[in-house]
C-alpha cells in the first residue's frame, strides 16, 4: 500500500518452508531452545530475518510454544554472523520491547536451573549490553561488552517453581545502534532448563 500509485515495494525471492513443531527433551525441558527451528534462510539473506511482532499477524512464524515482543526481533544464522552454538540464533534489536518468552512445564517447590548464552552477532554492534532473564519469582541481569566483533560468555539463573507452568523470559535493558543507524542488540543462544537435585548432605561421624 502506497500513497503514490506510481511506486511500491519490490518483492522477489518468495519461499516457503514447514515448520517442524519441536518437544521438550530429557536434557532440555525448553523447545527449540537454540533457535535452530525457524524461517527459512534465502541463500543470499545477509541481513538476517526480522521477525514482526505478533500483534501484526496471526499465524506464528516460529514453531508453536514460541512467542515474540510487541517489538521485532532478527534471526540470524552462521553463515552470515557469529553464532554461539548451531546455525542459529536471535539478536534482540528493540531494548526491552524486544524479548523472548517460552512456558514450560514444572513441578512445584523443584528447584531448576537456566542456563543460556549472551553475545553479539559480529555486526559492528558495538558497547554494554545488558540480558535481562526472568523465571519464576528470580531474575537476573547479564552485562556483556561488546567489541562487535563476535564472542560470547554463558550464565545461568537458578529459580524454585511456584507453579506447574512457568514462564522463561529474555529481553534486553538498552537500545543499540550500529554505525550506520541500524538497529542491533544482543544475541540469544544455547538456552536450556533442567532440573537441579540437592545433593544429600553426609551424616557427621
Amino acid at each position: 500500500m502506497e500513497e503514490d500509485p506510481a511506486c511500491g515495494p519490490l518483492i522477489d525471492a518468495v519461499a516457503i518452508r514447514i515448520l517442524y513443531p519441536p518437544r521438550p527433551t530429557s536434557s532440555n525441558l525448553l523447545k527449540n531452545a537454540g533457535y535452530e527451528e525457524g524461517p527459512y534462510f534465502l541463500p543470499n539473506a545477509s541481513y538476517g530475518l526480522i521477525i514482526p511482532p505478533n500483534i501484526e499477524d496471526d499465524h506464528p512464524r516460529c514453531p508453536r510454544g514460541e512467542s515474540f515482543s510487541l517489538k521485532a526481533v532478527k534471526y540470524i544464522d552462521a553463515a552470515h554472523f557469529a553464532v554461539p552454538e548451531g546455525r542459529r540464533a536471535v539478536e534482540l534489536v528493540a531494548g526491552r520491547e524486544s524479548a523472548l518468552a517460552q512456558t514450560a512445564r514444572t513441578v512445584v517447590g523443584r528447584r531448576y536451573a537456566l542456563t543460556f548464552v549472551v553475545g553479539d552477532a559480529w555486526d559492528g554492534c558495538v558497547g554494554t549490553m545488558v540480558v535481562e532473564a526472568f523465571a519464576a519469582r528470580a531474575s537476573v541481569r547479564i552485562p556483556y561488552v561488546s567489541k562487535g566483533e563476535g564472542g560470547y560468555k554463558r550464565a545461568v539463573l537458578r529459580f524454585v517453581a511456584v507453579a506447574e507452568r512457568t514462564n522463561v523470559v529474555f529481553q534486553s535493558s538498552f537500545y543499540h545502534t550500529r554505525s550506520d543507524g541500524a538497529l542491533c542488540g544482543p544475541v540469544i543462544d544455547d538456552v536450556r532448563l533442567l532440573s537441579v537435585r540437592i545433593p544429600a548432605v553426609p551424616p557427621r561421624g
